[in-house]
């Protein structure tokens, strides 16, 4: 792949937060448009939902949560052109992993708040020891982020807003925490993991990857978990995919990453933004099945 056509503009950790204008939602207006028109030919039930399963060693983890199962599910984007059948079908394939503990990467709809009635619906059936957690994308705060949040609240998904939850195991612990979207929310590193003793290892959701590389060196992080790029959605022969929404490229494009002794994994996501296409992209599912180091 000699490299995306098109990489999104340059974005920093904000310090307040940016409501979307009235071209974002002119934008929206645009987009759910086309996504009425090109839905009907989306064929999700000739589509291959993709289990990628991986072992991930964190530094410190005690041995009550060696071979720990977390199930990661990103980018649903319920809309006209990702039907609920299809959302319903990741949903029970999580469910059939058998996970300890269930984190959600943002993205719940598209361009269109109409939607999140039956986000609710279709998230509610995720369960799991630990609990459901989840963050905000972009696209939430497009179509508006107090109506997405009433539907997580109301589907029992904990929105993790810079702060972390932890997780015991007898003696063991294993933090869990998440931040803001990158594009529109605050992020505050601290509160992130205010609490958190420093020999307790962690595992942080940010819905764009692009997180991984602002993270202050001096603040411990062993596993980042995103979505956001779609894997770039549609790879085209030799050229790979002509857009990713990253400003780093294709570093952190999809898969597992590892800089500076840290990790960070890029869900593919299971949905589709405006045109229902997936080339050479199979949408996912990830389970994470932690390991001692």
């Amino acid at each position: 792949m000699i490299g995306p056509l098109i990489r999104s503009p340059r974005h920093v950790p904000r310090t307040s937060p940016l409501v979307p204008g009235r071209r974002r939602r002119l934008e929206n207006l645009a987009s759910h448009a086309i996504e009425i028109l090109s839905g009907p030919f989306g064929l999700w039930s000739l589509k291959r939902l993709a289990v990628e399963r991986r072992d991930v060693s964190l530094q410190g983890l005690g041995r009550g949560f060696d071979g720990y199962r977390v199930a990661f599910l990103s980018d649903l984007h319920y809309s006209a052109v990702v039907p609920k059948s299809w959302i319903a079908r990741a949903v029970a394939a999580a469910l059939a992993l058998e996970p300890d503990l269930i984190l959600l990467g943002g993205d719940y709809l598209s361009h269109s708040a109409r939607y999140a009635p039956g986000l609710v619906d279709l998230l509610r059936p995720l369960a799991a020891p630990d609990g459901v957690f989840g963050v905000l994308g972009n696209h939430d705060h497009y179509v508006g982020a107090a109506v997405v949040r009433d539907a997580l609240d109301r589907a029992g998904v904990v929105e993790l807003r810079n702060r972390p939850v932890t997780i015991r195991r007898g003696a063991d612990a294993l933090a869990v925490a998440g931040v803001g979207d990158l594009r529109f929310d605050v992020i505050d590193f601290d509160a992130a993991v205010a609490g958190v003793p420093e020999r307790v290892p962690r595992i942080v959701v940010s819905h764009d990857p692009d997180v991984f590389a602002f993270w202050p060196a001096e603040r411990r992080l062993d596993l980042m978990l995103s979505g956001h790029t779609h894997g770039g959605q549609a790879h085209l022969p030799w050229l790979g995919p002509p857009y990713v929404p990253s400003q780093f490229g294709f570093r952190y494009l999809a898969g597992a990453v590892r800089e500076a002794g840290r990790q960070l994994y890029v869900s593919r996501g299971i949905g589709a933004i405006t045109a229902p296409i997936r080339w050479g992209c199979p949408p996912e599912i990830t389970l994470l099945v932690l390991r001692p180091s």
